[in-house]
């Protein structure tokens, strides 16, 4: 399905940007519009209510609103000294489709084009064409999802997709909120999406052990790429999957269910918007364990936004049996599973959660996954710690 036609654009780098590149062909005020008006889409704000008083709260939305424009102007002096050869730029990638604006991503990149409402995903030219089709697939399948982005289009001789572009501001949950309102917001608003995922497709049953060991040897074989001469931090992810894999093995081998997650369900993929809360990013959907959704979003705020693992242990013991207690009036089999066997969905989500990542390492050069990988390392062994010692 495809209605681009065969024309090369070129999005070019403007100093004091980080991520963004600006499409040379549009015209100088379609950037203007989008630089003003749109603003900062990319970057959204997370609207939070500030305990501040009003003055100081003018000062600084009139300081920030200064440095805005600034900021804007700048830019668009160097775009039109680019756009009339003015000025020689340095930094630029040649893509297939037209838009105002499009950032790196896993993959290969994101073109935002605002007029027509789209963000189209061109992938890079050594990722192949099954991994290409696979992304199409789930994302048609996502689709049907109503808080999620629709695919519209796509090409797979071109290399790009199309999906609706959502605009909102970035949930509270994104900045570490205290116990208390993350709570609250888990009870009254997460719980609805999560509950509605896991029903969205029949659950899997799958012995526990046997899916471990299937998930390591996937992991392994993806280390096994790296040279031998790789830094420690390569060596300590086996270590650290072996010894949860031989948890698992004492526990026993019970059976588990899989049900269809969003993969990467973290407030960072999470928009308010006038509609209501809108999730994007569904790359990674797909069947995972049955509290890989909710794992994921309480331990990306030690992993990510350096929130103490002891503060985490006490909201997941306040939320895990709430979740559960929601969940038995639509799945109580799963419910039930969860409630005779945490320390096994827990120690689950610990390996599926690495594999995820070292997957993503290995092809993403955009960001520093091995840091991540490793803050997740560590705060999995500070909750199993507490864990111990709570008997949990």
């Amino acid at each position: 399905m495809s209605s681009h036609q065969s024309v090369i654009f070129q999005y070019i780098k403007i100093p004091s940007e980080n991520k963004r590149l600006f499409c040379l062909e549009q015209n100088i005020l379609v950037l203007a519009w989008m630089l003003f008006f749109i603003k900062d889409s990319l970057t959204p704000m997370v609207r939070v209510d500030s305990k501040i008083s009003r003055g100081r709260l003018l000062v600084r939305q009139m300081h920030s609103y200064l440095g805005f424009v600034k900021s804007n102007v700048r830019c668009l002096g160097f775009f039109l000294g680019y756009k009339l050869q003015l000025l020689s730029w340095e930094g630029g990638v040649e893509l297939p489709c037209y838009g105002q604006i499009c950032v790196p991503i896993h993959k290969g990149y994101k073109i935002f084009d605002f007029h027509r409402g789209v963000a189209i995903k061109v992938f890079d030219h050594d990722v192949n064409a099954y991994a290409i089709r696979e992304e199409i697939e789930i994302l048609k399948v996502v689709s049907r999802i109503e808080f999620a982005s629709s695919i519209k289009k796509w090409s797979l001789k071109e290399r790009w997709y199309e999906e609706e572009y959502v605009n909102g501001t970035l949930d509270s949950s994104y900045k570490p909120l205290d116990s208390v309102a993350l709570l609250e917001k888990f009870v009254n608003e997460i719980i609805p999406y999560l509950t509605h995922l896991m029903l969205f497709q029949k659950p899997i049953s799958k012995n526990a052990v046997e899916h471990a060991l299937d998930r390591n040897r996937e992991l392994r074989s993806k280390l096994s790429s790296k040279p031998a001469s790789a830094g420690s931090e390569y060596q300590r992810i086996p270590l650290f999957i072996d010894s949860i894999v031989n948890r698992l093995q004492t526990e026993g081998n019970y059976p588990i269910f899989l049900v269809f997650a969003h993969g990467d369900f973290v407030p960072a993929n999470m928009l308010n918007t006038q509609h209501g809360m809108r999730i994007i990013d569904w790359e990674g959907a797909g069947y995972w364990s049955a509290l890989f959704d909710f794992y994921s979003y309480f331990f990306y705020r030690p992993a990510c936004r350096e929130v103490p693992v002891s503060k985490l242990g006490s909201e997941v013991m306040k939320a895990l049996p709430m979740f559960i207690s929601k969940l038995t009036e639509h799945a109580p089999e799963v419910s039930s599973s969860l409630k005779a066997l945490e320390k096994t969905y827990r120690w689950i989500f610990y390996i599926e959660m690495i594999y995820r990542l070292v997957d993503r390492q290995m092809t993403d050069t955009n960001l520093d996954v091995m840091h991540y990988i490793q803050e997740y390392i560590k705060a999995f062994n500070l909750y199993e710690d507490l864990a111990i010692g709570k008997n949990v």
